[in-house]
């Protein structure tokens, strides 16, 4: 007759009582399970929450549409290469933090 294994014991974690409906609160709002969310408050956080990555993307989406309306006004009117340049520069940044937080490549 084999062995079993044993799972080690689970742990548990009760909130005090004057602060059960903050963490409550905290954990719904994280939109993990209460396991993940605690896993998360220990050791850090190592993923995307639920909607974070559609809302990386339209962020993402958006800064294109930006880049793209900034490329045509420079090709169809005379426009100031000062204002433009740094803009484009900054939307350069903001793309490439982006796809880092995406954990795409640019």
């Amino acid at each position: 007759m084999s062995e079993k294994k044993k799972r080690p014991s689970p742990y548990s974690y009760r909130p005090p009582e004057a602060r059960r409906d903050a963490f409550e609160r905290l954990v719904a709002a994280s939109g993990l399970s209460v396991n993940a969310f605690l896993t998360e408050a220990v050791f850090g956080r190592n993923r995307h929450r639920p909607g974070e990555l559609k809302q990386l993307a339209a962020i993402l989406a958006r800064c294109g549409h930006i880049a793209d309306a900034l490329r045509e006004s420079g090709q169809t009117a005379q426009t100031d290469t000062l204002l433009l340049e740094p803009l484009k520069d900054d939307l350069t940044e903001i793309r490439s933090a982006l796809f880092l937080l995406m954990g795409r490549k640019p």
